[in-house]
């Protein structure tokens, strides 16, 4: 029993350097699995960057479809929607003054021959102004035309004398052979066949930049006019 005990103590002794040699050599092997775990965390942040650049083409062809080059302009519009926008203040002073005016008159301040002249004053540029904003509604001061000569851009003035933009296919213009003539031909109207809407587009007076897509968009029987 002694002997056999030496005989394992002494192969203990032994082999200790073996066991303490091989828990020292198993180390080196775990940077590896480290590494391969960070090469497929940079591989998923890879992806996530290159997934973002889809969008821009989009933004690219949107781009392409909103080039609009000009091929009318009325050059007084400016003037004309300053116009439009002060039949407002008349108004307001009309129904002010009227009333106050009146109000002088009885009570011996003034004379009511001259209530009567700042009623016919007011009156007159208040009827004047809403006159001439009723006729110019939806004038026409630029239109547009997108590279294909397939779509349209109206831009006009509504009632209030703001600027407005309508797209619409050239294809749904109403032809002017349809359209009834404008009063003593100062201008001829713009419809469409998807609304009642109607515009007013004063040839005559307007600068054309390309004949041909006027032409195109509208008709040849426009310019003779």
């Amino acid at each position: 029993m002694l002997r056999s005990f030496a005989i394992l103590s002494g192969a203990c002794k032994s082999g200790g350097s073996a066991v303490i040699s091989s828990s020292f050599s198993r180390p080196p092997f775990a940077p590896s699995l480290r590494f391969t775990a960070s090469v497929k965390h940079c591989s998923t942040k890879s992806t996530e960057v290159i997934t973002p650049a889809a969008p821009e083409k989009t933004k690219e062809d949107a781009s392409k479809i909103d080039n609009w080059h000009t091929i009318y302009h009325f050059p007084s519009i400016m003037i004309t929607a300053s116009v439009k926008r002060l039949k407002y203040y008349p108004t307001i002073v009309t129904a002010v003054s009227v009333p106050v005016s009146i109000a002088l008159a009885y009570a011996n301040i003034w004379s009511m021959t001259t209530a009567e002249i700042v009623g016919a004053i007011g009156l007159t540029s208040t009827m004047t102004l809403s006159l001439f904003s009723l006729l110019t509604n939806n004038l026409i001061g630029f239109v547009y035309c997108d590279e294909t000569q397939s779509k349209v851009k109206i831009s006009f003035l509504n009632a209030k004398g703001k600027r407005q933009d309508r797209v619409y296919s050239v294809d749904d213009l109403v032809p002017r052979s349809e359209l009834p003539r404008s009063l003593l031909k100062l201008y001829f109207p713009v419809k469409n066949h998807e609304n009642s809407d109607v515009y007013k587009l004063v040839h005559r007076y307007g600068e054309i930049y390309d004949v041909q897509t006027f032409d195109r968009v509208f008709g040849r029987e426009i310019l003779k006019k």
